[in-house]
């Protein structure tokens, strides 16, 4: 795809707005309004840090895609949160400290944050009914160990993760089975994640989050209204693309000196898309670089617009360990370092994060899919079975006797039976 185009999909819950929740409360009185899900003081606590997080997130996402002359890019802040809010519950120490804080969470709150993430995956699906939402977690673990109890009903309880043993040896077998469920929860979105290539002898388990969106727009684009278009790439050229377009709707917008956005509603408005367009001789950079500052958009204005949005399709792969380290949870990826011991008895250590995601955009609304994968790997080696052998000495030998630390060796003969 040439064109640059920049979205975000934000879940309402992690960028609320009271002016927006009684705008749109009033755009479907029939049998699907829209209740707002009810935060308590500690939970809006959450939501800031939720926010907060994303931008820094895509800041950094922005950045790296740039730096590998990429400019187009499509990712889940909210898939990342939950796998991190599931690792976090193997984690002890500093390790989990820096997972924490990373997130914008406060430390040693992984009870109060289990309890959010489960509130969100509970009640995230329920509140739009024009609206399909499934998050799914899973656990793929090494058939050669165990997972502490206290880690497995933490997982199980707060995030409804599948637990998986699986047998890491048949690596073909591994991959097949984790790339079937990813396929499953995403609805064919996003087939594969993994090869076999990627199932380490050092594995020890991979947590898993996939979530999958499809919804209708409040307002339809009009098919017969799409036409293509003159559009500006970054780099000043020029490009045709089929832009959609709607006029004399409203719509919640906001601007200040660097963007303008326009909040598109779904359903009955509880998900919306907001397109963050930058201002003339300003760029997505700058957007995406206040976003990782601190700086929220805000679309709490009415406003009658005369709309043109390309339809697209993308899907999107990229590896976030080092944006990750970046983001303050170093000591995660440190195999000598990481404390992940609250998970299992055996030393281990993150060896990758990954995301995959795909997004389809048209006159119908938004279909679009994300799976993030954490991999984790043995920090050392996994005690092996004993090799069993069969030594008969009844023929003639040799034999040493040698001192171990220095490998001096004192006597050595040959046994031939005494003859």
């Amino acid at each position: 795809m040439k064109r640059l185009f920049w979205i975000l999909i934000l879940v309402p819950v992690l960028t609320l707005s009271c002016n927006r929740i009684e705008q749109e409360e009033k755009e479907d009185t029939g049998d699907n309004p829209y209740m707002p899900i009810i935060l308590s003081t500690k939970q809006a606590g959450y939501v800031s840090a939720g926010e907060a997080f994303a931008g820094r997130f895509i800041d950094q996402i922005d950045a790296t895609a740039l730096k590998d002359d990429k400019h187009e890019w499509f990712v889940s802040p909210l898939s990342l949160q939950i796998a991190l809010g599931m690792l976090l519950n193997g984690a002890q120490g500093e390790t989990a400290a820096e997972i924490c804080r990373t997130l914008g969470y406060k430390d040693g709150e992984i009870n109060e944050i289990n309890e959010w993430s489960r509130m969100m995956l509970e009640q995230l699906p329920k509140i739009d009914k024009k609206t399909e939402l499934s998050m799914a977690d899973a656990i793929f673990f090494n058939n050669k160990i165990s997972l502490k109890a206290p880690f497995r009903e933490a997982v199980g309880s707060n995030y409804f993760a599948a637990l998986e043993a699986l047998d890491f040896s048949n690596r073909k077998a591994t991959a097949d089975f984790i790339n079937s469920w990813c396929d499953r929860q995403t609805k064919g979105m996003i087939p594969k994640v993994i090869d076999e290539n990627g199932i380490s002898p050092d594995a020890m388990a991979f947590l898993a989050n996939a979530l999958y969106f499809k919804s209708v727009w409040a307002e339809k684009f009009p098919k017969d209204d799409s036409r293509n278009e003159t559009f500006t790439l970054e780099n000043g050229k020029k490009d045709k693309v089929r832009m959609m377009k709607l006029d004399g709707k409203k719509f919640l917008y906001g601007e200040n000196d660097l963007w303008q956005a326009i909040r598109l509603p779904y359903g009955n408005g509880a998900y919306g898309m907001t397109v963050v367009l930058p201002k003339k001789d300003h760029s997505v950079r700058e957007v995406t670089e206040a976003l990782g500052k601190g700086e929220m958009v805000s679309t709490n204005q009415e406003a009658m617009a005369d709309l043109w949005l390309p339809g697209f399709e993308m899907k999107y792969h990229i590896e976030l360990s080092d944006i990750l380290k970046t983001l303050g949870m170093p000591m995660a990826f440190d195999p000598w370092r990481a404390d992940f011991l609250a998970m299992s008895e055996h030393e281990s250590y993150v060896s990758f994060v990954q995301q995959d995601a795909a997004i389809k955009v048209d006159e119908e609304g938004t279909e679009a899919a994300a799976v993030t994968i954490i991999g984790m790997n043995f920090a050392t080696a996994l005690p092996s079975e004993p090799l069993k052998v069969v030594f008969h000495a009844d023929r003639p030998f040799l034999y040493l006797i040698t001192e171990s630390s220095t490998g001096a060796m004192l006597f050595a003969g040959k046994y031939n039976g005494g003859n």
